[in-house]
């Protein structure tokens, strides 16, 4: 792979020739006509014109105000061949809003802020804070163009703006940040604001939405669309004893909160909450360790949970109002409450209220999250979580949300369109190049939750809408031993940025390790087609074409990731989409009805038994199915708009058919259960074991060994895979349905005894006895039974 320089040089080259060429057409047209216009200083507008001759008479330009006042223009002046500085005869206002006509080619752009606002940066603390010594408590919140902000403070979650007790003109300074310091500790206080300033395109000031706002930095929040609560830092975990596993080292285990503990045999006012998850000493009906315990043994090193920062809920009247009696919905767990995975966080800085133990008051979870951390750091498990960074909950399902970043500048905070529109697939994308203070909002809320919980790293959701200077800050910031990992795909929606090497950024030049979907594609198949047994579950599932790439899958050598094992992280499953048990099912894509054991297990090991680091979706050694979703897309409305139930590959927002069902940790077939529950939980368990050896090792390396390092066995029958890593582990599949032999394979010096047959597994004592034991140095034939995957490794 070139160096990251010479990277930098392809990709600038590629974004240049895309830039020149995409104004053309096929026939050779010419640039269509464009402007593109930023307010720079009350002296100085940038403007960009593109596809026309510029003219420098001042006669030829408009500026207008949005009151439609012209001002009028005393010079243009050139910079670049296709840029000019246009200066108005007299200072205006950097708070209002402007347009910019260039009245020969009929064109209009609205003065954008972009050229001021890559400048506007402070450094001072935001949120609200109570001084060490108890005395003060001082409240700051950005707004650059708000020309009045105010701070209202009250006794009660409930209370409306006229029950304030009191409320307070807030100072700006030069830099947007407003603040006020009061007397005392304020702890307790429930509190939020109204934004004012001038009307234009995009903007949601008080004069135009009298709403009321929360505190984006808040540390608790009374639901995501309530009030502000003022909250001390939380005092944080003690780290891990042993410090925080290398990225090698890796296996994380993703799980949500809610999905773990609702059926959890705790009293119902613990039920979907944090301090359920950690409950050590429950038990099955027979007996297997559940919740907390089954994790510990398990043998996952980083508890990988989504999101736990403040989230969309709709308000529980609404919902309620529209699906109460609903029978899908009630089937669906949804009737009463809306549900969701967390992928629309409103407040960053606050813990999600609803995991808060019942009857616990608002901002109580942020200690029962610390104590998730204590306790799992106690049997040395890292905790991370998933950030969503990338859009927030404002402007959802079609809704236009009054939150906060909305109110306080929408086209400071978020990529926007020159009408001022959000843009985005996702409702919203944050802005976070060309706004240093949205790269540090980012790196803010990671810090926070380090410094204020304990945690150890972070999955940043759709990562690669986050520019890349942005997160090669977040990791200088976090430091080299914090956890991160994300997701590459899905580009940003404003062109100027997919056009810039700098900002944009993909595999090749990833600044953070991803989720590697070209092994999830090898392994199990794509998430995005599901139609043919045959081909659709990847190699493991019987496509025999896929050898090749389940070959790159193992080693962890697709093209980008040369020079390190730790560019990509490994998974066969994740949150969206499906879960294996649903993909691998024998009939209707329905884990409930039944699943295909055997190709699983193939999947599970060779995932496994891959170079570097894995990332388990939670439940899958139980064989969890989302069965309970409808197939299809299903579309409700409340009084506001649209909801969209996404069906089996995306069931974000359903509850039930995402719970973890404990009680089939005892089923199997001797309980009359079509599956072996108990027996696949033991495959799962035992693999993780393997690979956290001694001899499992091998398996755990941060660079691209040498070419020697796996010694591959290729019959020609490609169903057929063999792999000798490190000269210490032979791992043997099959993944045809019917039973073959691997012939002439020539195994090293030792003794190596079997610890996998494809159904169970033991690396300690291993499995079938003494004619499971190879001796080293001879050219052996091999079994394989159908869809089976064995494990030797060599012992001293």
């Amino acid at each position: 792979m070139p160096p990251p320089a010479l990277r930098r040089c392809l990709r600038l080259l590629t974004a240049s020739l895309a830039l020149c060429t995409s104004g053309f057409a096929v026939a050779g047209e010419p640039i269509k006509p464009s402007l593109r216009a930023e307010l720079a200083s009350p002296t100085a507008i940038w403007a960009h014109l593109e596809g026309v001759e510029r003219s420098f008479a001042p006669s030829e330009w408009r500026l207008v105000a949005s009151d439609n006042q012209e001002i009028a223009i005393a010079t243009i002046l050139p910079n670049e061949a296709e840029t000019s500085l246009i200066i108005p005869a007299q200072p205006i206002d950097m708070k209002a809003s402007y347009r910019l006509d260039y009245k020969s080619q009929n064109l209009s752009a609205r003065v954008r802020p972009d050229a001021w606002f890559r400048t506007l940066y402070s450094p001072k603390p935001l949120g609200a804070n109570v001084s060490a010594d108890g005395r003060t408590t001082r409240f700051a919140i950005f707004s650059p163009r708000a020309e009045k902000v105010r701070l209202y403070l009250y006794d009660a979650a409930g209370a409306k703006p006229e029950e304030a007790r009191q409320v307070i003109d807030m100072v700006r300074d030069d830099n947007g940040v407003w603040a006020a310091d009061l007397k005392g500790d304020l702890s307790g206080t429930f509190y939020d604001f109204t934004v004012h300033g001038k009307p234009g395109p995009g903007r949601f000031f008080y004069e135009s939405h009298p709403v009321h706002i929360s505190d984006p930095y808040a540390r608790a929040n009374a639901e995501s669309y309530g009030k502000s609560r003022v909250m001390a830092k939380t005092r944080p975990a003690r780290p891990l004893a042993n410090g925080r596993p290398k990225m090698e080292d890796v296996v994380a285990y993703e799980v949500h909160i809610e999905d773990f503990t609702r059926q959890l045999p705790v009293a119902d006012d613990l039920k979907g909450t944090i301090p359920a998850f950690t409950i050590p000493g429950l038990r099955s009906k027979k007996g297997q360790k559940i919740g907390f315990d089954h994790l510990v043994d398990l043998g996952i090193n980083v508890v990988h949970l989504l999101p736990m920062q403040e989230f969309l809920h709709y308000p529980a009247a609404e919902w309620q109002e529209a699906f109460a009696k609903d029978p899908e919905m009630q089937r669906l767990g949804v009737a009463g409450l809306s549900y969701e995975w967390g992928y629309r966080t409103t407040h960053a800085f606050a813990i999600e209220n609803t995991y808060r133990r019942k009857g616990s008051d608002y901002g109580a979870e942020r200690e029962q999250f610390r104590d998730l951390v204590q306790a799992f750091h106690d049997r040395g498990i890292a905790v991370i979580v998933d950030i969503v960074p990338n859009h927030t909950g404002e402007n959802m399902d079609g809704r236009n949300m009054l939150f906060n970043f909305n109110v306080l500048d929408r086209d400071y905070y978020y990529r926007t369109s020159d009408a001022g529109e959000h843009i985005g697939v996702f409702g919203n994308e944050v802005k976070t190049e060309d706004r240093p203070m949205t790269q540090r909002w980012l790196i803010d809320q990671a810090k926070a939750l380090i410094e204020e919980f304990g945690i150890d790293g972070f999955r940043i959701d759709l990562a690669g809408q986050i520019d890349q200077q942005t997160l090669i800050a977040l990791r200088e910031a976090v430091g080299p031993d914090v956890i991160i990992y994300g997701e590459p795909w899905i580009d940003v929606s404003d062109p100027i940025v997919r056009a810039n090497p700098d900002w944009d950024w993909y595999k090749q030049d990833a600044p953070i390790t991803f989720f590697q979907d070209d092994t999830r594609n090898a392994l199990v198949g794509s998430p995005f087609k599901l139609d043919d047994k045959r081909t659709d579950r990847g190699y493991a599932g019987g496509n025999a074409a896929q050898r090749a790439n389940a070959m790159k899958a193992i080693a962890n050598s697709w093209p980008e990731e040369a020079g390190s094992t730790n560019l990509g992280i490994n998974y066969a499953d994740i949150h969206d989409n499906w879960t294996l048990a649903d993909r691998f099912a024998d009939r209707n894509w329905n884990g409930l009805e039944g699943v295909d054991e055997a190709p699983y297990r193939v999947a599970a090991g060779l995932l496994l038994t891959s170079l570097g680091p894995i990332v388990l979706h939670g439940g899958s050694e139980m064989m969890r199915s989302k069965g309970l979703a409808p197939k299809e897309d299903v579309i409700r409305y409340t009084a506001t708009g649209p909801i969209y139930f996404k069906g089996r590959h995306d069931t974000y927002n359903v509850r039930t058919p995402n719970e973890f069902v404990w009680s089939d940790l005892d089923r199997s077939p001797k309980t009359g259960a079509p599956d072996d529950f108990v027996a696949m939980n033991g495959w799962w368990r035992g693999l993780i074991a393997f690979r956290n050896s001694d001899a499992g090792e091998v398996f755990r390396v941060a660079k691209v060994p040498g070419p020697n390092y796996i010694n591959w066995i290729t019959p020609e029958n490609e169903n057929l895979l063999g792999y000798f890593i490190g000269g210490e582990v032979l791992v043997l599949a099959n993944v045809g349905s019917t039973p073959a032999k691997f012939d002439g394979v020539i195994v090293p010096q030792g003794n190596w005894r079997k610890i996998a047959d494809g159904k169970t597994i033991d690396h300690l004592k291993g499995v079938g006895g003494k004619d499971a034991t190879l001796l080293g140095g001879a050219s052996v034939t091999l079994d394989s039974p159908a869809q089976s995957l064995q494990i030797w490794v060599r012992t001293p």
